[in-house]
């Protein structure tokens, strides 16, 4: 059964200043099967508090964990040792709070895939430490400067034959690669894609200033054609939403969120052919 989790960056962002003690307010107001946790920069030497706190609330379900986005960066840069160190923090919260699978940005920002090489020599490495703690790294198809994201995630594969992935369609989307991602030279990945994120994008093809995850049927992504290929791959495994639920004052507009999930859940049905889609439980 496909389960829909929700991002806690949908609603925990800079507007109520990312603060993790709002997350038990808002996340049973959402209708999904569980969340993917979010980590932000500042919550930096928080980490026990952040699990313990999480923990209080046993109907609060983490089967996924966003790493936070600057350690792609720190290994583009070759800072290494504090790259690893604040992966291992990100994974100690995983653990604590019951993911079981990491999405991570193994090239992100400005500098971006700049320096490739390195950022590809040190995921051997971050795959180690994940799997001390139990947990599975999927690597996420982030726009990138100077080459497309499936072009990476096909190299690494090449390098790293057991390497993972999340696909997100709005990250496609940027580069058009939605309308390729079941070519032949592309379908080879779905053997290894473990969990997706679904969003919608509008803005032309590489426009940086249209990134802003948009709810279905807001962008230009064909979510018909795209299940239709999930289909074709046999794909089984889980999804995330993480539109953006703040309006323009930053007021939340979770009506939307839950829209967006609802959405997503007629096309599980109707796509992926099942008949009728229930809510089950997130994994715990």
């Amino acid at each position: 059964m496909h389960r829909v989790y929700v991002s806690t960056g949908a609603f925990i962002g800079r507007p109520n200043g990312r603060d993790f003690k709002l997350i038990p307010e808002i996340a049973p107001k959402i209708s999904c099967d569980g969340f993917e946790l979010m980590f932000y920069a500042d919550w930096y030497g928080r980490e026990e508090e952040i699990a313990e706190f999480l923990n209080g609330y046993d109907l609060l379900s983490f089967p996924r964990l966003h790493v936070e986005k600057t350690v792609g960066e720190l290994l583009s840069q070759e800072r290494f040792e504090e790259a690893y160190k604040n992966f291992s923090a990100n994974c100690r919260v995983a653990k604590a709070v019951g993911a079981r699978l990491l999405i991570m940005h193994l090239w992100n920002g400005p500098i971006s895939d700049s320096n490739i090489e390195a950022n590809f020599s040190a995921y051997p490495r971050l795959e180690e430490i994940a799997g001390r703690f139990g947990l599975t790294l999927t690597v996420e198809n982030v726009v990138a400067h100077y080459s497309a994201p499936l072009k990476l995630l096909n190299r690494l594969m090449s390098e790293c034959p057991q390497a993972k992935f999340t696909y997100d369609t709005k990250m496609a989307e940027f580069d058009r690669e939605n309308e390729v991602a079941f070519s032949p030279e592309n379908v080879g990945l779905w053997r290894n894609v473990r969990h997706l994120h679904i969003n919608d994008r509008s803005g032309e093809r590489r426009d940086w200033s249209s990134l802003r995850a948009l709810n279905i049927g807001e962008g230009t992504v064909d979510f018909d054609a795209f299940f239709d290929g999930l289909r074709s791959v046999g794909y089984s495994g889980d999804f995330t939403v993480e539109a953006n639920a703040f309006g323009p004052q930053g007021e939340l507009r979770l009506d939307k969120l839950n829209a967006c999930v609802s959405d997503l859940r007629r096309l599980i049905a109707k796509r992926l052919q099942i008949a009728e889609y229930l809510c089950p439980p997130g994994d715990r």
